[in-house]
């Protein structure tokens, strides 16, 4: 019942949101932080096919102070069209919206993966941690009241029960910290999502060097297109492309035993192939253009650095767990001879404890590490622009 309520109509047939691919899971963060914003877009501006501004009306009188004089009534509906230029530009506008839109979704189904995976990982890596922390909680209690009952029998020196109760209080420590970590972590994926847990299968598909394609990034597409648009916006604003006035006219003539009513029309046509442009609009073509410039720079640097740097990580991450995997049979081999070595003094007690610390600790090494490469390959396809 909790499910059904959290979700879309369109999700609730399953059975468990443990369930949610990740795709559901970016649908859902997508439809919840889209409500209330298909509304104000709808509200926006709507142009016309033909008028470039507002009609307006002129009314005028003239009386004559003469007694055989003329007295005139005019009234005009002036209608400023737009151009042949302008209407073209106009259509590549709409055009272009329609792109822009489509590159903002896909920026922002970007936007909220990061988000989520950031979420999902960190939750994951603080979980194993927990986990790793937990068995040894679980072994060093264990060993707490075999200690005790030997200490209370005077077989041992308070000072090995007293190592192991230390032993205790840290693990306790590790353990709220981790909780704290996992709660951060889940608060921003139920901020981003609207889910109270976490989906079972996180992994990705394995991403290849040839996938990251610099050029078609969404984050550098969205800004092309916007400069694309200030572009035409410029262009549609500019005195080549000012717009025709045509004016309806009635006029009325009356003057004494006489009075004729007056028809026409008036067609203004600015002479648009003299390419005059006002310094306004050239200071704000250039600064528009060294925005764009300097943004585009800023984005692709950015976005290689994040390539480089993740990339370098993955191979650090995969020669690191060959040696951890070393580490781990090194440490079994240690823990085995130790055993055997066994003795009943003191400093024999303490370094077998030690050595079962460290074998378990070696163990969660490896687990972090195997969740990090996860987590790196994730990070890959994010910094790559490729959405959940």
């Amino acid at each position: 019942m909790v499910l059904f309520a959290l979700l879309p109509l369109n999700y609730a047939w399953t059975q468990s949101i443990k369930e949610l691919t990740l795709t559901d899971v970016l649908a859902i963060a997508l439809e919840r932080s889209s409500k209330g914003i298909e509304g104000n877009l709808e509200q926006g501006f709507r142009s016309s096919s033909w008028l470039a501004a507002l009609p307006s009306v002129s009314v005028s009188y003239l009386d004559s102070n003469e007694a055989l004089g003329t007295d005139e009534t005019e009234i005009s509906i002036n209608l400023p069209l737009k151009s042949s230029r302008q209407r073209r530009f106009d259509k590549q506008l709409k055009e272009l919206g329609g792109e822009y839109n489509i590159a903002s979704k896909q920026y922002k189904s970007l936007l909220l993966s990061g988000l989520i995976r950031e979420a999902i990982w960190s939750y994951e890596i603080a979980q194993v941690r927990l986990n790793s922390t937990g068995h040894k909680y679980q072994l060093l209690s264990q060993l707490e009241g075999q200690y005790l009952d030997l200490f209370k029998a005077n077989a041992v020196s308070e000072f090995s029960l007293m190592r192991i109760q230390q032993e205790l209080l840290q693990a306790k420590l590790e353990q709220l910290t981790q909780e704290q970590e996992l709660t951060q972590w889940l608060q921003q994926y139920r901020t981003v999502t609207g889910l109270s847990s976490m989906p079972l299968d996180i992994k990705e598909p394995q991403l290849g060097s040839h996938d990251f394609v610099l050029g078609q990034h969404p984050r550098l597409r969205l800004l092309t297109l916007g400069w694309l648009q200030n572009q035409l916006v410029l262009l549609a604003s500019s005195n080549q492309s000012a717009p025709w006035n045509m004016s309806l006219s009635v006029k009325n003539v009356e003057s004494a035993g006489f009075e004729e009513d007056q028809y026409g029309i008036g067609i203004e046509v600015p002479l648009s192939f003299l390419r005059i442009a006002t310094e306004t609009h050239n200071s704000e073509w250039l600064k528009e253009s060294q925005i764009f410039d300097i943004a585009k720079d800023e984005t692709l640097i950015s976005l290689q650095r994040s390539w480089e740097t993740l990339s370098l990580e993955s191979k650090i991450l995969q020669r690191k767990n060959l040696l951890l995997s070393q580490s781990k049979a090194l440490n079994e081999r240690i823990s085995e001879q130790a055993n055997e070595l066994k003795t009943f003094n003191e400093l024999g007690e303490e370094i077998i404890l030690r050595q079962m610390i460290d074998t378990i600790n070696s163990q969660t090494a490896i687990t972090i590490n195997q969740t990090l490469l996860h987590q790196n390959n994730a990070m890959l396809r994010q910094a790559a622009g490729i959405s959940l």
